[in-house]
């Protein structure tokens, strides 16, 4: 059985509404820029906006965006609700655009369910709608990042960081060329920071801090206070595996202070592990105990997410199933009633050939009786 894992930064889900349909409306515009240090807000913007929107692809922009919005505080039960409910929208006459946004979103919950094989899938799929738009498009440069983006951190899941930070960098040139907006340097620090983290995994740390500066410099363009908290912590995280303890302190305490209008669980549990290690690298067993205690209940909390998010998996699953049983029994009764009629109609063959050939030779025999007899009459 798979447990869920929430893996190091899956925020690039959030540029799907960003990239999505233009709108005037100053609430969505709202909802979706504050997205990162206000979670809250978003989803109960997005919900009131539901219940006046009638266009499909928006309706399905507004899924998605309050799926992310679970997604940074990551609460994945209620991130998994939305986005299935999004799903119901691709056999609609949706933009095909949409649609492989809607993909996106799915990819990204399967991968963060590690299931991995139904993640490539959705890529696949996704990847084949993206090839079919010109070539310098917008919308093809960005779909082709996420997706190398997403790939790589299905391959960092899988201890494979040599192939991840292979795709890493194919998205990051993808993004690279793209105009440097505020959405652009919000891909880019998430990029940077999860090749950070494949130099982390391959023990080559001066490399890992060069890009977790890069991750800070490109979020501080985007001037949100969490992704400069990830790059941070990214940079806690070398530091402490040098022994630089004080230096990796510094920057923590930046980032415990940065991550906290967020209420990102996961932001949250790294930074309070790395605190409570530096502290105990220092014999400050006070503050060892305190940051450990805040480690374990946030840890307690996602696993708790991460339980209901099974739950809710597992009956969509036996709803899906429960749908093909009936699909099956429907079509069961139909064969079974084409046989019926079939051997019905046999039967009637049957029995109008047997009829017509008893007929037949009574006919025969009546014939051969009426000769015989005629052969007996005496002659005059």
């Amino acid at each position: 059985m798979f447990r869920f894992k929430f893996y190091h930064l899956l925020f690039l889900l959030l540029t799907l509404s960003l990239n999505g349909q233009t709108s005037t409306d100053s609430s969505k515009s709202r909802a979706k820029s504050i997205i990162y240090d206000q979670p809250d807000e978003t989803i109960k913007i997005a919900l009131k906006l539901l219940t006046q929107e009638k266009k499909v692809d928006e309706v399905a922009h507004l899924y998605m965006l309050i799926s992310n919005a679970y997604i940074v505080k990551r609460n994945t039960d209620s991130s998994l609700f939305y986005i299935l409910k999004a799903t119901d929208i691709i056999n609609t006459d949706a933009l095909p655009t949409t649609k492989i946004k809607i993909l996106f979103s799915v990819a990204v919950q399967y991968q963060q369910m590690e299931l991995y094989d139904k993640a490539l899938a959705s890529l696949d799929q996704s990847q084949e709608m993206t090839e079919k738009l010109p070539a310098n498009d917008k919308d093809r440069l960005f779909n082709s990042g996420f997706i190398n983006a997403v790939r790589g951190m299905i391959y960092r899941n899988q201890s494979n960081p040599d192939l991840a930070l292979e795709k890493f960098k194919l998205a990051a040139k993808n993004f690279h060329e793209l105009p440097l907006d505020k959405k652009t340097s919000a891909n880019l620090s998430i990029i940077h920071y999860n090749i950070g983290n494949c130099f982390i995994d391959l023990s080559q740390y001066r490399q890992a801090t060069f890009y977790f500066k890069e991750a800070e410099k490109y979020a501080k363009i985007y001037r949100a206070s969490s992704l400069e908290a990830y790059a941070l912590k990214g940079l806690g995280e070398s530091f402490f595996l040098t022994h630089q303890y004080d230096q990796s302190l510094k920057v923590l305490y930046q980032a415990e202070v940065l991550a906290e209008p967020s209420g990102d669980l996961v932001l949250n549990e790294g930074i309070y592990k790395l605190l409570a290690n530096n502290n105990l690298a220092i014999n400050d067993f006070q503050k060892f105990q305190n940051y450990n205690t805040k480690y374990l209940e946030v840890q307690k909390t996602l696993e708790q997410n991460e339980l209901k998010s099974l739950n809710r998996y597992l009956n969509t699953q036996n709803v899906e199933q429960q749908k093909i049983n009936v699909e099956v029994a429907k079509r069961f009764r139909i064969y079974n009633v084409i046989a019926v009629v079939c051997a019905l109609g046999l039967i009637v063959f049957l029995m109008i050939h047997v009829i017509k050939q008893i007929k037949k030779n009574r006919r025969q025999r009546n014939l051969i009786e009426t000769l015989t007899k005629s052969k007996e009459l005496p002659s005059s």
